[in-house]
């Protein structure tokens, strides 16, 4: 029962997601062709992409048999679109994420629901197998497209490159990773081992590699306030522009991100640079 309930529910949210991406797409489409859109696109592909070419990476949720599923190609910029359309992007961004909880929650009650979406696909699309498209791009059906509901003023783009982000865990609750990772082996074993001979009240990092970040600093002008908000921008920026408007300010970036910052630590949070736990990525501090 559990089955056939998770199985309906999924191939109803995958339903909405076709249904949200054909309409996006048709909308924008007709706005374009109406010369009602204006943008600046890069891309890390192809420098200035034109926006149907956008409009087509966008919707596409497939990709070739030789592709990473890992991986998303990235575009950068502004679009700006008729008011009418920013309701549109909203209403597909909550289709995004209930179609992703709905992946979610089959995987954790059925298994992997890719046959399932596959089977779905061809019998939404026949064509997919002429054209060489056979497996889904996940990470492309949940990415949210960035979306403003009040025409900026200036955005500005920049790369974030942190480098890493920091996870503080205690030793509880590193010993509770620790043992869900197989117990047999010697190395796990022996990291139990060393945790146990740290204090309880100890506090440890836990250290995640980041990719660097494309970033956007939005800003509103409002009376005589300047507003602001940073955000991340990984995918075109939209927000509603009329005849009477003027397409925002904005900077050019770099494709490529510079290299990572180097930051100076405080002496007080110097992390060991040799991890404690390597299994883990969990370091002790100095």
């Amino acid at each position: 029962m559990t089955s056939a309930h998770e199985t309906e529910t999924l191939v109803r949210a995958f339903d909405r997601l076709n249904q949200g991406l054909e309409q996006f797409r048709t909308q924008l489409l007709k706005a374009h062709r109406a010369d009602k859109t204006k943008q600046f696109i890069l891309s890390n592909n192809q420098a200035k992409p034109s926006l149907p070419e956008v409009i087509h990476a966008l919707t596409n949720i497939w990709h070739l048999q030789q592709g990473d599923g890992r991986k998303t190609d990235n575009l950068y910029g502004l679009i700006g679109v008729p008011a009418e359309l920013i309701p549109i992007i909203h209403q597909l961004n909550q289709i995004k994420a209930q179609f992703q909880q709905s992946v979610k929650a089959y995987r954790e009650q059925v298994g992997d629901p890719s046959s399932i979406l596959n089977k779905r696909s061809e019998q939404l699309n026949l064509k997919l197998q002429r054209e060489g498209l056979a497996r889904l791009h996940l990470k492309q059906c949940y990415r949210l497209f960035p979306v403003l509901n009040k025409t900026p003023a200036k955005v500005l783009f920049s790369w974030y490159t942190s480098g890493r982000s920091i996870k503080k865990l205690s030793v509880a609750a590193a010993e509770k990773k620790l043992l869900k990772m197989d117990l047999s082996q010697l190395h796990i074993q022996l990291q139990l081992e060393a945790l146990a001979k740290i204090p309880d009240a100890e506090p440890l990092a836990q250290l995640q590699p980041q990719v660097p970040l494309m970033r956007a600093n939005i800003l509103w002008q409002e009376n005589e306030t300047l507003l602001r908000k940073a955000r991340n921008a990984p995918l075109p920026i939209f927000f509603p522009l009329d005849d009477k408007q003027t397409f925002p300010e904005y900077n050019e970036p770099s494709l490529t991100p510079p290299e990572t910052r180097k930051r100076q630590q405080r002496s007080d949070l110097m992390i060991d640079p040799e991890p404690y736990l390597p299994s883990l990525r969990i370091h002790r501090y100095r």
